[in-house]
């Protein structure tokens, strides 16, 4: 004979598991989700940053290396700061040149204002900007830029500026 066992179904422990269920998800959402996102997007500021600094120091030494910025192309300046494709896939980068008046009125500024010999930088840029793109997970237009006459990162994940003061980089459009 055999016997034959009954489970007995209950409304009851299926909703209290459900409930349970429920309020685990909901505290994963609640308590891991927004540290994890805080981290994602330091990552990716740092990401773009670590771009922005070797591009700029390659637009520097090209400047050094050949006494201005004829025949600098920003291809070519990427290719040879070595960043990552991924990098270049989800962000464009662009450099706002200074007018050559602009950056020699500067240079003989400083250089007026010199007591000892010291090494006289002036930024051949008022800008070295990086902007998201459709592919990127940050979100399209999202920027970060470096700004030469100031010589600070401003934008993405860095501080609360969302664009750059436009009329400072072009004060006549």
């Amino acid at each position: 004979m055999e016997q034959e066992v009954k489970k007995n179904f209950s409304w009851k422990k299926t909703g209290i598991i459900a409930g349970v269920v429920v309020v685990a998800i909901l505290a994963v959402w609640i308590f891991a989700l927004p540290p994890y996102k805080a981290n994602l997007a330091r990552k990716r500021s740092a990401e773009v940053k670590t771009a922005l600094e070797a591009l700029k120091q390659n637009v520097d030494d090209y400047w050094k290396t050949n006494n201005g910025a004829g025949g600098f192309e920003v291809a070519t300046a990427l290719k040879e700061a070595k960043i990552s494709a991924k990098v270049l896939d989800r962000w464009d980068f662009v450099i706002a040149w200074k007018p050559t008046d602009i950056y020699t009125g500067e240079m003989m500024n400083k250089l007026n204002d010199l007591n000892q010999s010291n090494y006289v930088y002036v930024a051949p840029y008022k800008m070295i900007m990086a902007v998201a793109t459709a592919k990127n997970p940050v979100g399209e237009g999202v920027k970060m830029w470096f700004t030469g006459d100031d010589n600070q990162y401003h934008g993405f994940g860095l501080d609360n500026q969302v664009e750059p003061d436009w009329s400072r980089i072009f004060p006549n459009p």
